[in-house]
């Protein structure tokens, strides 16, 4: 007779089929690699039971990869942001139309911009340039989210080696909630740093794993994609340097002299005529001079998965995760697995490596800049190789799943987040932003306004590449962007003295615009609220909804003002309002109560 308590013991086994504590779980070789890799203890009722488990995991990994790329695709824009100006629309009009030699092109291919080289971005501009006859940014930015994909098949495939599919997918859950949370959203619709910062660590994985693969073909594979790691962002060459180590480790002594070799060359032809930027901090100077500031600025990185505004538990957190990645190392040590986890390792190492570079490079910024989502795939990718590292080397049954639940807790704490779903609406909001520009840019030419602070740079640029056709902004136009008007009882609006605003309206033609306004009630702006817009005369009376600003951009490029609040948008099409004069009111609504505001502005139809 099955009852609910050994019904239960059954799926426990299933899920950690580890029969008992041991210094070393059993192993098998797997043939494919040559290393030792741990062997699963299934019965057969394990195999009729894990296809539905794989499938309940497999789906629940879905979710995040799923939101995520959804939110990328809804977000993809056609429009160049900070960097894609100089570095591909400047970069394309160089190569397509500076007469260069095949050798001039070649030197403009590698050249170094900022402290980089980012040869990989150059060449996907290229390929993009040559297969649709102009730059598209909205193709840039999902080519550059490919990547994660790549950094998934590569934790799939190099992790729990040996372990039944449903128990590899449930211990690659902590991996999956933390890759794919929006800490580093600033990359994730900006495409060339998407190209740059998000494709850096696929390469390094795939060069650190096939390292550890036996074989001529593995390690010619590892050396290319060391190389292209370095020419995709510099701290692509930390790669290695990691390499050197997992070598050493292992005692590869033959592979070691040849990879030594291969980095010196490709490190010498990197810095070959390298400038510093000057408007970056001295390394010595924060280093040395500095040095408290430093160290705070390496722990709060790597402790900022737990996502800003909480700086001290960052910190806690970040000399915690320290701590017990070098407790993992010393187990794998210990228990003699380091050659069976090498992969994971090594990764740890680079992403470890990475972030001291950044301490050196960037301190001097100050400390808030460990904060910027810029860094942030490194920081979930800490989480995620720290997890699976964990998880591969931890036996004891009941250890292992209390580690994977807190792995998984914290991981799932941090996605359903404010901070990380705030996140995920800055990037909404910058290509609303965005659709903004372009639409006033199509409304009138002379209003073109780009997110630089210099803006005639920015302008230069975008006319030369329209006048060469490597760049037209999208047609977007204020009827796309408009909000229909709903009929509002005007009884319900009551003034009261509670709301501070600032609402300018801009006309264009049949349209009013709001734009970047902003108001408070009692001096703050509760943060489900929710922003309407009412224009009331004496024989009509209407609601607009508006859309709501979560960046925290406080320079009004476009129009030239300066603000103190996200604030608030709203477009309306005077041709959809009855004729008379209309006066206009704020309805702030936080879910309980509702606060109204007539406004200095009327509008007359």
């Amino acid at each position: 007779m099955v009852t609910p308590t050994t019904g239960a013991t059954h799926l426990f086994r299933l899920l950690v089929p580890i029969k008992k504590y041991g210094r070393l779980e059993a192993r098998s070789i797997d043939p494919s690699t040559g290393l030792k890799t741990p062997s699963a203890d299934l019965s057969a009722e394990s195999g009729r039971v894990s296809p539905v488990l794989a499938v309940f995991f497999g789906v629940l990994l879905l979710v995040p990869a799923v939101i995520y790329f959804v939110t990328i695709v809804e977000n993809a824009y056609n429009f160049p942001y900070e960097d894609d100006f100089n570095s591909a629309l400047s970069f394309v009009s160089d190569y397509a139309f500076g007469n260069l030699t095949f050798g001039g092109k070649l030197i403009l291919l590698f050249s170094q911009y900022n402290e980089h080289r980012i040869v990989f971005d150059r060449l996907v501009f290229l390929a993009d340039y040559a297969l649709f006859g102009e730059l598209n940014f909205s193709h840039l930015i999902l080519v550059g989210n490919l990547s994660l994909v790549l950094i998934c098949l590569l934790f799939f495939k190099a992790s729990f080696r040996g372990f039944p599919l449903h128990q590899k997918l449930l211990f690659l859950l902590p991996a999956a909630y933390s890759l794919f949370l929006f800490q580093y959203w600033e990359l994730s619709t900006w495409s060339m740093a998407a190209l740059q910062n998000l494709y850096v660590i696929p390469f390094a994985m795939l060069s650190l794993y096939s390292l550890s693969r036996p074989g001529r073909g593995a390690f010619a594979l590892a050396c290319g994609a060391a190389i292209l790691a370095t020419f995709t962002s510099g701290n692509g060459m930390f790669t290695f340097v990691t390499g050197a180590a997992l070598l050493l480790l292992i005692q590869s002594y033959r592979q070691l002299v040849l990879w030594l070799v291969v980095s010196a060359l490709t490190i010498a032809f990197y810095f070959l005529g390298y400038i510093r930027p000057p408007y970056h901090p001295d390394v010595v100077d924060s280093l040395f001079n500095h040095s408290g500031r430093a160290i705070a600025y390496f722990f709060t990185l790597t402790g900022m998965i737990l996502g800003p505004g909480r700086p001290t538990a960052s910190l806690l957190f970040g000399i915690a995760s320290l701590l017990f990645s070098l407790g993992l190392l010393g187990y794998a040590w210990y228990t003699k697995r380091i050659s069976s986890n090498l992969p994971v390792i090594g990764w740890l190492l680079f992403l470890y490596l990475t972030c001291l570079s950044l301490m050196a490079t960037r301190s001097g910024m100050g400390l808030g800049h460990a904060t910027t989502p810029r860094y942030g795939i490194v920081v979930v990718m800490l989480f995620a190789t720290q997890s699976v590292l964990a998880l591969q080397l931890i036996e004891h049954r009941l250890l292992r799943l209390g580690v994977l639940a807190g792995y998984t807790a914290l991981a799932v704490f941090v996605y359903i987040s404010p901070i990380n779903q705030g996140n995920r609406q800055r990037i909404y909001d910058r290509t609303r932003t965005m659709r903004y520009s372009s639409a006033f840019y199509n409304n009138n030419p002379a209003n073109l306004s780009f997110h630089w602070s210099n803006q005639e740079f920015p302008k230069k640029i975008y006319a030369t590449a329209h006048k060469q056709g490597i760049y037209q902004i999208p047609p977007v136009t204020f009827n796309d962007l408009k909000s229909a008007p709903q009929p509002f009882d005007p009884t319900h609006l009551k003034q009261t003295n509670s709301v501070t605003y600032e609402a300018k309206p801009v006309e264009a033609g049949n349209f009013l615009i709001f734009y970047r306004s902003w108001a408070l009630v009692n001096g703050t702006f509760p943060r489900k609220a929710s922003v309407q817009l009412v224009a009331r005369s004496s024989s009509a009376c209407y609601a607009f909804a508006t859309q709501v600003h979560t960046w925290n951009d406080q320079e009004d490029r476009l129009l030239s003002r300066h603000y103190t609040q996200p604030g608030f948008s709203c477009i309306l099409d005077k041709k959809e309002l009855k004729p008379g004069h209309y006066n206009l009111w704020l309805r702030i609504d936080d879910g309980q109560t509702q606060t109204d505001q007539l406004l200095d502005s009327t509008l007359d139809v």
